[in-house]
């Protein structure tokens, strides 16, 4: 097994159990999400992936936030049912609604040390 590389992510990733939906060749898969950022999100999922696949997935943000289509996500790690994928293509608006949740999230905790 080559050895892994060690990368210093320039982005906070935020906590979640988001449910997702995940599509490639042959294939659908239903997984929660753990964990997301501005870049990708972190899955435990029902469907093995390998490195480098290509999928199409729905997110569904919780707290409201609905229910959303990202046409194309990368595959960065897999380890049995979990993986690591990063965006590759998503609409303006998926993108908005992602980085609004994730700054509510962020901001959460001062709002409620303020009560």
């Amino acid at each position: 097994m080559p050895p892994t590389r060690f990368v210093i992510r320039a982005y906070h990733r935020v906590p979640i159990r988001g449910g997702l939906y995940y599509m490639g060749e042959g294939f659908l898969g239903k997984g929660t999400v753990i964990d997301l950022s501005p870049k990708g999100f972190r899955i435990l999922g029902d469907c093995r992936v390998m490195p480098g696949m290509q999928l199409a997935a729905r997110l569904l943000l919780p707290e409201g936030g609905g229910w959303m289509d990202i046409q194309r996500v990368v595959v960065c790690w897999a380890q049995d049912l979990w993986f690591g994928a990063k965006w590759l293509k998503l609409s303006t608006d998926a993108e908005k609604r992602i980085n609004e949740w994730l700054a509510f999230r962020r901001e959460l905790p001062r709002l409620l040390h303020r009560q």
